[in-house]
């Protein structure tokens, strides 16, 4: 009810703007990305120089994920605008057996790219990205990522001394030439230590530094490690993780300090978005050795070709892809049935429609070479120990329970940090409205005054862009329920899902078996 009364009092003070192509009034646009950040962190004490950035632009109050919350998929739809079944990435840890016959991959590793492009003719990802949209437009861009994930928003490789754009992904470069001249200046990148702090400093000083020697390129992104890795470690609300995020409050303050002593801070915009929100991990469990124990062929990953019903499980933290080798549908079936039965089972998604489940194309995850199923983990709003709400189950073997998880559809996982400040941006305002990563494309494209290649999935954030005037065309908040009678008990799940102009967001899920 409040967010419907907002949406109506936007519409009659007329603060949205025209989503037509329009050269916004700044020269640049800069996007950081605090990998991890919770929206419910951002503090006068503890981010002092993001809260001040706040005041003077918009807090998107209602930013979304894109599901599952994790780090390459949300990567992938900054970049690109489009929901995981466009882009063609749906998740970390995909198993594709044309990149691997035997077990799942990370998507963001080099020789899986590079790999995933041969096969593909240069389709790794289905969308073209901000970068390569700004350079097909005669623009230079720079990409700087403490995280290997950086190498998707510009992966393609290129001759030293000719290209529009550079990308610096996790100590290695595109083209390779520039990491010497990196070097030179502020030593190797660093190892990893207790926290990736070292890493984000030299990552944005070689951004405001090398990349930005000269003229300042009119797209830049920058992507810090922290604070996921050290809320993965300790936990969110930690004294590590509060630490984390003071380091990429000051690395902020690095760039809108090189901004202004370049004279340009004026004439930019400066995007602060996180890829996902964070969850506390309550139990830790393995459905790899679940399945094995009620009797499917289930494993993490194949020792020899996988043969007919054969199981393969994809851990994604929050979240799991379970590959059926031979797709028969009884067996998928049954395997659903027996997931339904499990207290860590929340919300399941199948290929094909099946009684108290939702389908894969209805969460934009239905690509050419789909998972059978996908299972997010039952969450709870519960604190942890440092009084930070949001409980989950993992099924990551690495971690365990008091450490941090995401990419499940928690609430607390799916809304993650958004606000902008610029000569584009209204000044001093809070945004009800639903946004999300997918927005991020074609809002930076409409600043800089370029039309895309195709139709984004994402919308322009024009409710809070200066411009002309219109009204929002369509909105609706829904809440999918789908329900399964089994012999000893009932299972049920539920979707909130609001749309906006043709938009979808996911705002939570979770599911429950309830004994007869």
């Amino acid at each position: 009810m409040l967010l419907r009364l907002a949406l109506l009092a936007l519409t009659l003070l007329g603060l949205f703007s025209s989503p037509a192509v329009a050269a916004g009034r700044a020269r640049y646009v800069v996007v950081l990305v605090w990998d991890g950040m919770r929206p419910d962190f951002v503090t006068e004490q503890l981010t002092p120089t993001l809260y001040r950035l706040a005041q003077e632009g918009v807090t998107f109050q209602n930013h979304h994920s894109t599901y599952p919350s994790a780090t390459e998929v949300n990567g992938t739809a900054i970049a690109t605008g489009a929901y995981p079944s466009h882009s063609g990435l749906i998740a970390n840890r995909e198993f594709r057996p044309d990149i691997d016959p035997l077990k799942p991959f990370g998507t963001e590793s080099l020789a899986a790219v590079r790999k995933g492009d041969e096969l593909s003719r240069g389709h790794y990802l289905n969308q073209s990205t901000i970068a390569e949209i700004v350079q097909g437009a005669g623009r230079k861009t720079a990409i700087a990522g403490t995280k290997p994930v950086a190498l998707l928003h510009d992966r393609f490789e290129r001759r030293a001394g000719v290209s529009s754009g550079i990308n610096l992904f996790e100590g290695h470069t595109l083209p390779t030439d520039v990491l010497e001249r990196i070097i030179r200046l502020q030593g190797n990148f660093p190892a990893a230590d207790k926290t990736k702090i070292k890493r984000d400093v030299w990552t944005t000083q070689a951004l405001t530094g090398s990349l930005w020697d000269g003229e300042v390129p009119q797209f830049s992104l920058l992507w810090l490690s922290e604070p996921d890795f050290s809320q993965h470690e300790t936990g969110p609300g930690s004294e590590r993780s509060l630490k984390a995020i003071k380091s990429s409050d000051q690395n902020l303050g690095r760039v809108l300090h090189a901004l202004e002593a370049k004279g340009i801070r004026d004439t930019t915009d400066v995007l602060i978005v996180s890829d996902h929100g964070f969850s506390t991990i309550s139990r830790k469990i393995d459905i790899a050795t679940s399945l094995k124990q009620a009797g499917f062929n289930a494993a993490r990953e194949f020792k020899t070709s996988p043969v007919k019903d054969d199981i393969l499980v994809a851990s994604n933290g929050g979240s799991v892809l379970l590959y059926v080798a031979g797709h028969d549908e009884k067996l998928v079936e049954r395997l659903v049935s027996f997931v339904q039965g499990e207290e860590y089972a929340g919300v399941i998604f199948t290929k094909r429609p099946m009684r108290g489940t939702f389908t894969l194309e209805q969460a934009h995850l239905n690509t050419a070479n789909p998972p059978d199923a996908v299972i997010s983990l039952r969450w709870t709003a519960a604190k942890n120990t440092n009084g930070v709400p949001g409980m989950v189950f993992s099924d990551d073997p690495s971690r365990a329970p008091g450490q941090g998880m995401h990419a499940s559809l928690s609430r607390f996982d799916m809304h993650n940090t958004l606000i902008a400040a610029g000569p584009d941006f209204r000044r001093g305002i809070v945004d009800p409205l639903p946004s999300g990563n997918a927005d991020i494309a074609p809002t930076v494209l409409w600043i800089l005054g370029i039309k895309p290649p195709k139709r984004m999935d994402g919308r322009v954030l024009t409710e809070a862009l200066i411009g002309s005037q219109s009204k929002i065309k369509s909105f609706q908040a829904n809440r999918l329920e789908a329900a399964h009678e089994h012999e000893r008990f009932v299972w049920h799940q539920y979707l909130s899902v609001t749309e906006l102009d043709g938009v979808v967001y996911f705002d939570e899920g979770n599911g429950h078996a309830t004994p007869k």
